[in-house]
């Protein structure tokens, strides 16, 4: 069973814009409304990281990514994020780039989403590792023949003797 953790943006990412929705509240409701589209906005954003995969979905559009494809992490930080500690980490594979917004500690999200792709890439590794053993077959044809074979002894072309007879050479 996987692992799985669901993240989301936090809202001192959109502090403007909360900001500015509870100064225009007195200016007939425009507020609410800024409140109100900056909080859908934040809210529809989410991440879900597992053991194998990284899944970002905005709204009705999601992405994923594959840990093992993820070549660099790189995070994204102004100073006035830095003094909340949030910043965007972005996820670059050779196909597709996700950013994960408004993160809080991002270096330490960083770090964990890198452990779990090493972790990820040994687990691969591993995997190849293993050996399996090599599934002896008949040689081409015996299968045929034996089918064949076995379909003369049910219509009764051949007699029982014959048919154990003849099957003691497919055995061997």
């Amino acid at each position: 069973m996987s692992k799985s953790i669901e993240l989301r943006p936090d809202w001192k990412r959109w502090f403007w814009g909360y900001f500015f929705g509870i100064l225009l509240i007195p200016l007939a409701g425009i507020g609410l409304f800024v409140l109100w589209k900056v909080h859908s906005k934040k809210n529809s954003y989410v991440y879900e990281v597992t053991d194998q995969q990284i899944r970002a979905s905005e709204g009705n559009i999601s992405q994923a990514v594959d840990l093992v494809n993820i070549k660099t992490l790189d995070i994204e930080q102004n100073w006035i994020d830095k003094k909340f500690d949030l910043g965007d980490v972005t996820l670059i594979t050779e196909s597709r780039t996700i950013k994960l917004l408004g993160q809080t500690n991002p270096q330490a999200l960083a770090e964990t989403i890198s452990t779990a792709i090493h972790a990820e890439r040994r687990r691969i590794e591993e995997l190849n590792k293993v050996k399996k053993e090599p599934v002896e077959l008949p040689p081409p044809g015996t299968i045929d023949k034996l089918d064949y074979l076995t379909g003369l002894w049910q219509q009764g072309l051949i007699s029982n003797e014959d048919y154990k007879k003849e099957k003691q050479n497919f055995e061997k």
